[in-house]
């Protein structure tokens, strides 16, 4: 169990994918997206982390990592600004969560600089999903 009573489920391939990129600037990104599903989902009591591969847009092999936590969701005309430097959903429980505003736009940021993304989803009631896609080092191709 995690914080607060909060169950966390690893899902991941047994052979480790590689990515290239900065590795603290990487592990920011993931502390950032494990840390809010646990702040903001924990009433779910459960966050699960995937890993997964796939192919990108361009058809490209990628990284996916996915963090799902099972608290109260987003409602949908937050999730177009929630990487907006700043932006919170409810300012009030952002505050006393310790939340600045500024961590899932670092994510993104962070995310972009290594040809990589975020995308999000949620439903209101069943949580959401955070998930990181990143390009594969083309020597790792699956």
């Amino acid at each position: 169990l995690g914080r607060a009573g909060v169950a966390i489920k690893i899902a991941a391939p047994a052979e480790p994918q590689l990515v290239l990129g900065d590795r603290d600037e990487l592990l920011r990104v993931f502390e950032n997206l494990i840390e809010n599903a646990l702040k903001y989902g924990a009433s779910g009591k459960r966050v699960d982390i995937t890993v997964t591969t796939g192919k990108a847009e361009d058809g490209a092999p990628e990284l996916r990592v996915a963090v799902r936590d099972y608290g109260p969701g987003i409602a949908p005309e937050h999730l177009p600004r929630l990487t907006e430097r700043f932006y919170r959903v409810d300012v009030t429980e952002s505050r006393a969560q310790g939340g600045t505003g500024l961590g899932l736009a670092l994510a993104k940021h962070i995310l972009n600089r290594h040809r990589g993304r975020l995308s999000i989803a949620s439903t209101p009631g069943a949580g959401a999903t955070f998930t990181a896609q990143l390009p594969l080092r083309p020597d790792a191709t699956p």
